[in-house]
């Protein structure tokens, strides 16, 4: 289940296909990796909700399409 408290590494682990959804909100994934979904957005000011349910909404097309 995806939510707040994942870091960053383990979305793109688990969901490698969010790659380019974490470059458009300039999330680092290789330094920054170890820290939460929750404190990259704090950090760089975007709604964490939104966030969310754009990777959801990605992940569920990509689903469907595979």
């Amino acid at each position: 289940m995806i939510d707040k408290s994942m870091t960053v590494n383990e979305l793109l682990r688990s969901y490698p296909q969010v790659q380019a959804l974490l470059e458009k909100y300039y999330i680092d994934y290789c330094c920054g990796g170890h820290r939460t979904l929750e404190e990259v957005a704090k950090e760089h000011g975007f709604d964490l909700n939104e966030f969310l349910e754009e990777v959801r909404i990605l992940i569920t097309k990509l689903n469907k399409e595979a």
